[in-house]
């Protein structure tokens, strides 16, 4: 018998100390656990901002340089000469080039679009896109076209390009 009144006394005291000390801890440990998994998600969160604000910044940064590093407006006759002794150099004819001008909205910018024709044969035409490509500045080639008329008649190319400069005198107004 006393026995088992020993056995009853360690139960009710483990009881007691479960429920007292152990069950307020393990609740407690659960409070804490979800608390830290907010506050991390909160800081992962707020890195997370962080870091797009700073890609942004970044990328803001190296749209200005690319504003600056364009050649000015003024230059816009030289690029033309560039782009018509081109065409010249591959035997490219071609009907007469007209820019018009359009200014970029919230840039720095102006483009020059034009849309003209050409002749000649491809192997002149892949020469002359490449060196277009490594003309200074920006050009963008919207549309091209090639179209081979009769047999006897040379290769026909559409081309739809814009050039890119910087617009000096929206600069300084600013």
């Amino acid at each position: 018998r006393l026995f088992w009144i020993v056995c009853g006394g360690l139960f009710l005291a483990n009881v007691v100390v479960y429920v007292f000390f152990i069950g307020t801890a393990s609740q407690k440990t659960g409070q804490l656990q979800s608390r830290f998994q907010a506050e991390r998600k909160k800081v992962s969160e707020q890195r997370k901002r962080q870091a797009e604000i700073d890609q942004f910044h970044a990328m803001q940064k190296d749209w200005l340089t690319f504003e600056d590093s364009l050649p000015g407006k003024i230059q816009f006759p030289e690029r033309i000469q560039q782009l018509k002794q081109v065409l010249n150099r591959y035997r490219l004819v071609s009907e007469d080039l007209s820019f018009r001008s359009e200014p970029m909205k919230n840039d720095n910018l102006v483009r020059f679009a034009t849309t003209f024709k050409a002749s000649g044969q491809y192997s002149d035409f892949k020469r002359f896109v490449g060196e277009l490509q490594a003309l200074p500045g920006l050009i963008c080639i919207h549309r091209i076209e090639f179209r081979q008329g009769d047999d006897d008649k040379p290769l026909m190319m559409d081309l739809e390009l814009s050039a890119y400069f910087r617009d000096d005198n929206r600069t300084t107004q600013q």
